[in-house]
């Protein structure tokens, strides 16, 4: 490439970083001024409380959009697949099992509910699924994508069935009794600030490390030979996607439940707006995944003010978005024996 061209397109992904940037930032100033209530900006006595739970949401809404969407690049570059994200393939669901399974096992033992501290479990849920996932779609040491799809899917079914088998054997009233809002993904500003500092912060250890590693995540989309020819560990780089999608798809599964889509289409409109390299990659499918979470949240607030119908989870919506986008990326490998 010309150094012409080279300055060209390094202009054009400045510009597209800077658009999604903006889009990001009316994203979050339409959460804060539209309300499940009232329009504007809150006043009177109650406004310090609502501006609270509005910048909360908010906040959480853009850590769950960040990890999943970077979530879903890692998992992208891992298996070399670019329909894989962490809810098609299990991740979500997984996490999702591990917190009931583990808010369960307190239940045995201490005779009561408690589903504050879920990061242990949903880390473990969420590795075993990754685990399986990439050691069952493998054939011969090459991964087949409709393989790893058809294991994620089936995966996740399991798990799904899992939490609602756990949520029961409590007996009435279950582990959540907001467990079908909860499975399609729910911001929930009952979260501790606690809670919500240590998801943010291993979300942006997780975006850094690989933001450090994105070159080498460029080489690691060509074939294992020509990689570690231009001098890529393999096994580090993939032990560090492993790694990073794990911990990140856990987080937001802790914050929000799972939910859907968020890791496929994200990084797929940033890889047709900034190219495939990595560095600029990362940087907008966090950009956008951060604006498509609190979009959601801010349409089910709107409905709410507009309808009085209640908070519709938030998975709602990026399932209606994702999943016809889902459908159009797989056209390429229906029909293929």
């Amino acid at each position: 490439m010309s150094e012409h061209a080279a300055n060209k397109t390094g202009l054009r992904i400045v510009v597209m970083l800077s658009v999604l940037g903006l889009v990001m930032l009316a994203a979050v100033a339409a959460r804060l001024l539209i309300g499940s209530a009232d329009l504007g900006w809150p006043t009177g006595v109650h406004g310090d409380i609502v501006i609270r739970d509005r910048v909360l949401r908010m906040l959480i809404g853009l850590v769950v959009g960040v990890a999943l969407s970077v979530s879903g690049v890692s998992l992208q570059t891992l298996l070399r697949n670019p329909l894989a994200e962490p809810y098609i393939l299990g991740l979500s669901t997984g996490a999702g099992a591990g917190i009931m399974v583990q808010s369960y096992l307190h239940y045995l033992i201490r005779d009561e509910v408690a589903v504050g501290t879920n990061a242990g479990g949903a880390v473990m849920g969420a590795a075993a699924i990754m685990l399986i996932v990439f050691l069952a779609g493998r054939r011969r040491g090459v991964i087949d994508p409709l393989g790893l799809l058809l294991t994620g899917v089936v995966l996740s079914t399991i798990c799904g069935a899992l939490i609602l088998m756990m949520n029961y054997l409590v007996g009435p009233g279950g582990i959540r009794d907001d467990i079908s809002r909860w499975m399609m993904g729910n911001l929930d500003g009952d979260v501790g600030v606690a809670s919500l500092g240590l998801i943010a912060g291993v979300t942006v250890l997780g975006f850094v490390l690989l933001l450090a590693n994105s070159r080498a995540m460029d080489v690691a989309t060509t074939s294992d030979s020509e990689a570690e020819s231009l001098g890529v560990n393999l096994p580090r780089l993939r032990a560090l996607l492993f790694a990073v999608a794990s911990l990140l798809a856990a987080g937001a599964v802790v914050l929000a439940g799972p939910i859907a889509f968020v890791g496929l289409i994200c990084p797929h409109i940033a890889r047709l707006l900034l190219g495939p390299r990595h560095g600029p990659l990362l940087i907008g499918s966090a950009l956008l995944g951060a604006a498509l979470v609190i979009t959601a949240d801010t349409t089910s607030a709107a409905l709410n003010l507009w309808l009085g119908i209640g908070l519709m989870p938030i998975g709602i919506f990026t399932a209606i978005v994702g999943g016809p986008a889902f459908l159009w990326m797989l056209r390429p490998q229906l029909g293929r024996g």
